[in-house]
């Protein structure tokens, strides 16, 4: 067979066969192809199982909350309480002072360094839950008169001093210089304090002829209905009382507690303690003045006054506060045989047969004391020669001596 045949048979044999299985000497010329990959699927995590508490594991002790620190008392610091009445001038009779006045003595507390505390801070202070400056002062209003809202109030606001209203229940609302109920509730929500002064504004002392039950009856329906109708009108808490007349006794002081008053005041000035008898603190009526002629005013802030003793009745009086004496203290008197008078009821307790009465110039006098009305008094025989006097009434109570003494001038 020769070269050209062969070629031939081997050229058939290739197409019997079939091409896909003989691999080509050379490359493709197809292009490569790189395939997409496939898509992720996130997969959710399930939550980690809630553990089953086991009931027999004690369970950890929470921690409790710290309490407030309690504040640091001064148990040394001293309050003295000033009272008014009326901002009227003359026009509003012996208890009444310019309102010129009343806003200079503000100015004088101011000029002296000293604070001014609301009725609440004196409680709380007694209560030993919050401290006051060692020398603070409480300002107070007596009776209820319209000027307290007309004039007292704005000069007060001008200064930012807290204050006190004692009121009695007659008085409000009728008419005149009376306040009223809505005056009384603008005053609350400025933040002053509204106190009881009784609901008649009687002497508590005695019972007046006209009321038909007893005495105790009367003074019970005095304080609580004073208290309760000033709590129920305004939605406060009344927890003060001031004495008409500062006029107190035993029996008085024990009924204000069983009506729930915290603390009572008379009007005999002295600095308060913090343990000061609740029921017998005294005030400086700004209108008095003391046996050395200074005015309650100036020895109120000055903290020179006496200093009430701890825990019992006050015993020591200035006897000028309150008209309590006659001739009063420092009044000038044109008749030369005068009837020296004073009450004695706000010394507290004494031995009847241990009062005694001295005048100057003519020492240990015979003076006659009545123990139903605490009354002493004396009328000189001889007429009194010109000058000025001083009357000395004294009594003990056991080992206790108690005093007071005023001045008067004889000028014919």
């Amino acid at each position: 067979m020769n070269r050209k045949n062969a070629f031939v048979f081997a050229l058939a044999a290739l197409t019997l066969t079939g091409c896909d299985k003989i691999k080509l000497p050379f490359p493709s010329k197809k292009a490569e192809v790189t395939p997409t990959p496939a898509p992720l699927v996130a997969v959710a995590t399930p939550p980690p199982a809630t553990p089953v508490p086991d009931p027999s594991t004690p369970k950890p002790k929470q921690k409790e909350p710290e309490a407030p620190p309690k504040p640091v008392i001064d148990p040394h610091a001293q309050v003295v309480v000033v009272l008014y009445h009326r901002l009227e001038g003359k026009a509003g009779g012996y208890l009444s002072i310019e309102p010129e006045l009343f806003e200079k003595q503000m100015q004088e507390i101011k000029d002296a360094g000293l604070t001014v505390i609301s009725m609440q801070d004196f409680l709380a202070w007694r209560r030993g839950e919050k401290n006051i400056p060692p020398k603070s002062v409480l300002i107070t209003i007596d009776d209820g008169y319209v000027s307290t809202y007309d004039d007292a109030w704005p000069i007060l606001k001008k200064y930012g001093y807290p204050f006190t209203v004692f009121v009695y229940l007659n008085y409000i609302n009728t008419g005149g210089k009376a306040i009223t109920w809505d005056q009384l509730a603008e005053l609350r929500d400025a933040g002053v304090e509204i106190g009881s002064h009784t609901v008649s504004h009687a002497d508590l002392r005695k019972k007046p002829s006209k009321f038909a039950g007893s005495y105790d009856d009367w003074l019970k329906d005095e304080l609580q209905r004073s208290k309760k109708t000033i709590e129920e009108r305004l939605g406060i808490r009344c927890a003060a009382l001031a004495y008409v007349g500062g006029n107190t006794n035993a029996k008085i002081q024990e009924a204000a507690r069983a009506a729930g008053y915290e603390v009572a005041f008379t009007v005999y000035g002295q600095r308060l303690g913090m343990t000061t008898n609740a029921m017998t603190l005294g005030r400086y009526d700004v209108k008095a003045k003391d046996a050395q002629g200074r005015d309650a005013f100036s020895v109120a802030i000055s903290f020179q006054g006496m200093m009430a003793p701890s825990g019992e009745p006050v015993m020591a009086q200035n006897a000028a506060s309150m008209m309590i004496t006659q001739p009063m203290n420092n009044e000038v008197i044109s008749d030369s045989k005068p009837e020296i008078k004073a009450n004695l009821s706000s010394l507290g307790n004494f031995e009847a047969p241990t009062v005694e009465m001295r005048l100057s110039g003519l020492g240990l006098v015979q003076a006659k004391y009545d123990d139903e009305s605490k009354n002493v008094s004396f009328k000189p025989a001889s007429p009194l020669q010109p000058g000025n006097y001083t009357v000395i009434v004294t009594a003990k109570n056991g080992a206790q001596k108690v005093e007071t003494r005023w001045n008067f001038s004889y000028a014919p």
